[in-house]
């Protein structure tokens, strides 16, 4: 397999003349390859990092867990692959999001995300915080 990456990653850093795309669905595969996602069941990647925009590539195995946290900004999450359930508000709201729907939630707001199948999905931080 050829790699769709390779360590160290250096983020994409946004400019008025970026314009680039990158293999995601491949970079996902790769990252569950690694190490890190075979002892605990995670592993990310900052694909773009700008001062108004954070762009983040985060896989999943089943049963994962992100314990609760908040972000500093607003995030819009993008399955790519496999099913995440996304839940705030101590547990009393939750959505179940796979490839085709996506889910936003504000700055601050208390979450976790468990991973239901092994599962990858885009986290675009940014806006106004």
């Amino acid at each position: 397999m050829n790699e769709a990456f390779q360590r160290p990653f250096r983020p994409v850093e946004l400019s008025d003349s970026t314009l680039t795309s990158l293999p995601v669905q491949e970079m996902a595969q790769q990252l569950m390859t690694e190490e890190a996602f075979q002892t605990s069941g995670r592993n990310a990647l900052t694909l773009i990092r700008d001062k108004n925009l954070t762009v983040v590539l985060t896989v999943l195995k089943a049963g994962a867990v992100l314990q609760e946290h908040h972000a500093p900004a607003p995030v819009t999450l993008l399955p790519l692959f496999g099913n995440i359930v996304f839940t705030a508000d101590e547990g009393r709201t939750s959505t179940e999001l796979s490839p085709g729907t996506t889910g936003a939630f504000s700055a601050h707001l208390q979450h976790r995300v468990e991973a239901t199948q092994d599962s990858a999905f885009l986290i675009v931080m940014g806006g106004q915080g």
